[in-house]
């Protein structure tokens, strides 16, 4: 009985250390090394095209999507016992970096009085424009706009003469302005100019945006 449980156990003994042998050996085999490379071969692959969507997705995300943006120009001055306001709110639809459109209104008040005579006018207008950034700081613009003009004179002198008048005049504005943030400031100038009938006292005139 005692010989069987020894032959039993000399049996048990003698096959553990083969199955030990043969997993050290299947580990050290050349097609065990061929598999383990294989695999760490396709966890590389499979890393480098996670990698690669990622990239991908990350540069979608960053790609330019168009917006609306809001400004316009706004001015107060007093000369010579006169006074002018200008409010010009506009609206901004940028296409990419580098290009945008808007529209506008444009109001303008301005009046004079002195010994002789005094006078004041209300001039109102849409205006389309369009503006080109070839790099960030600089802006490159074109833009239309027509302004209805309605004013009173009066000669304070003699028979005090008093003179209304209402006219609509055409401008066309081709520009440069300096960029910094939310702010643009430069100088426009008006192919269309008549002295006649235009509001500005010149063909050219600075220029102040703003933007949010």
């Amino acid at each position: 009985m005692r010989q069987r449980l020894y032959i039993s156990l000399f049996f048990s003994f003698c096959f553990l250390i083969v199955s030990g042998q043969e997993t050290k050996v299947i580990e050290t085999d050349a097609d065990y090394q061929f598999q383990s490379e294989k695999n760490q071969s396709a966890q590389t692959e499979s890393q480098r095209q996670s990698q690669t969507q990622s990239q991908t997705q990350s540069k979608k995300s960053y790609q330019y999507q168009p917006s609306w943006s809001f400004g316009g120009n706004i001015g107060l001055s007093f000369w010579n016992n006169g006074t002018d306001i200008l409010i010009a709110p506009k609206a901004y639809y940028n296409v990419s970096p580098q290009f945008l459109a808007g529209f506008g209104l444009t109001y303008i008040y301005s009046s004079q009085e002195d010994d002789f005579a005094k006078y004041s006018q209300n001039s109102f207008g849409p205006s389309v424009m369009g503006a080109f950034r070839p790099v960030p700081f600089l802006q490159l613009s074109a833009e239309y706009e027509g302004l209805q003009t309605n004013g009173d004179s009066t000669i304070k002198v003699g028979d005090r003469d008093k003179n209304s008048y209402s006219y609509w005049n055409n401008a066309l504005y081709l520009g440069a302005s300096f960029v910094s943030r939310n702010v643009s400031f430069g100088v426009r100038y008006d192919v269309l100019y008549d002295s006649t009938r235009s509001v500005y006292s010149s063909a050219w005139s600075p220029v102040i945006g703003f933007y949010f």
